[in-house]
């Protein structure tokens, strides 16, 4: 019995290869990077993160969240349909196709599956043929929306795990005219999820016969480990990046607890099913618009100002990133020399390539002290991101007014 379990799952992973949702995200994710990189360059002069950067520190997340994923399937009893995973498929390729990640929330790719198989059961539809359409109709509505509170919660550890030093810099004009930036928190992750489907040479004996809860017209299952994609894309300027990716974390929370509240008493009255579905679509989009219209009504974090420049970003592996520093915190004096612009801060800096000594203002408004040699070959910029603009007068040293 155990050995046929075992040849069964051993199957369902080997078919993991043959999905194609995978390699359809790496190759978004790598024309995604490939733009990135281009308006890093375009805006800044030069590539701050690498390529398929949207995926880092996600992949053991993602297949932690997986395991637990499955193993909730398996044991409550959802069961699925090739027909069904195919249309999943389908419409999460068309939601790639935008290249918006933020479309990859589980609410949007599961949530209007649903929709649509529940529209084209309640029009009686025949999709392609009979052998298709019964193979979308028999799986059962309640089972997929445990799995989408499941991946719902995926997603708010997504969002939640969001790092202020890993988001992307964003080079913006200002309602004032001036140069701002803003940080746009984009990320990938694959869940794999081991489906049980219909078929298969795994027969469940009187041992199982609670399982699955949703049955099926046949007793007989085989498992099948299907890449479920999800993604997460929001543009913060008036907060920190992973402070609004923590709100949003906890707006999705506290629907999938709103959902799961109403959805659980309710599943046998009419129409409450395809409802909260309905209801998870629209308040998934309705918070990312409301984050976006009350960030937008703050002031810029990353913008001019008279006492200092703030750090807006840190290159990867630069000199920058090994110094004593974070994202938010503020440069006042560069070799004691206070400076308020990028090209102040370069100005002073080209008078002694060999050494960085900083005046910093933490995150709590103290002042620290951090400095560096430059060795020969380094980048002459550090790896700093500042706010770009046009300085207001040109530094000079002492020496320089004394000739």
């Amino acid at each position: 019995m155990w050995q046929t379990w075992l040849t069964e799952i051993g199957l369902g992973i080997a078919w993991f290869i043959a999905q194609p949702l995978l390699y359809i995200a790496i190759v978004l994710s790598f024309l995604i990077g490939t733009l990135r990189i281009k308006r890093d360059r375009r805006q800044f002069g030069h590539r701050i993160f690498p390529l398929h950067a949207e995926w880092r520190g996600t992949w053991l997340i993602g297949l932690g969240l997986g395991l637990l994923v499955s193993i909730g399937l398996v044991l409550v009893g959802v069961v699925v349909t090739w027909e069904w995973l195919l249309l999943l498929t389908i419409i999460t390729f068309i939601m790639m196709l935008t290249g918006q990640l933020a479309l990859l929330s589980p609410a949007y790719t599961l949530g209007l599956t649903i929709v649509t198989v529940w529209l084209l059961q309640q029009f009686d539809v025949i999709v392609w043929n009979e052998a298709i359409s019964e193979g979308l109709y028999q799986v059962p509505l309640d089972g997929m929306i445990y799995v989408l509170l499941a991946l719902l919660l995926a997603e708010v550890v997504l969002v939640m795990t969001t790092k202020r030093a890993l988001t992307f810099p964003l080079l913006q004009v200002g309602d004032r005219g001036k140069n701002v930036i803003a940080h746009r928190a984009s990320r990938l992750m694959l869940v794999p999820l081991l489906f049980p489907l219909p078929g298969g040479t795994l027969a469940l004996n009187d041992a199982f016969a609670w399982w699955p809860m949703f049955a099926m017209d046949t007793v007989n299952i085989q498992f099948v480990l299907f890449p479920y994609i999800i993604g997460f894309s929001q543009v913060f300027r008036g907060v920190f990046s992973e402070q609004g990716a923590k709100r949003i974390g906890l707006s999705v929370l506290l629907l999938t607890i709103l959902l799961a509240g109403v959805f659980i008493p309710l599943m046998s009255v009419p129409y409450v099913l395809i409802s909260v579905v309905g209801f998870a679509v629209v308040a998934r989009a309705f918070i990312s618009l409301m984050i976006r219209f009350f960030d937008r009504e703050r002031l810029p974090i990353f913008r001019p100002e008279p006492d200092g420049i703030t750090i807006a970003g840190i290159i990867p592996g630069s000199p920058a990133d090994e110094l004593d520093v974070v994202v938010g915190e503020k440069i006042e004096r560069v070799h004691d020399v206070p400076v308020q612009n990028e090209h102040e801060f370069y100005d002073v800096m080209s008078e002694n390539r060999s050494y960085c000594k900083l005046n910093v203002q933490d995150l709590n408004g103290e002042t620290k002290f951090v400095q560096r040699p430059i060795h020969e070959g380094e980048d002459h910029q550090l790896g700093f991101i500042f706010v770009k603009e046009r300085p207001r007068f040109t530094l000079q040293t002492t020496e320089t007014l004394t000739m």
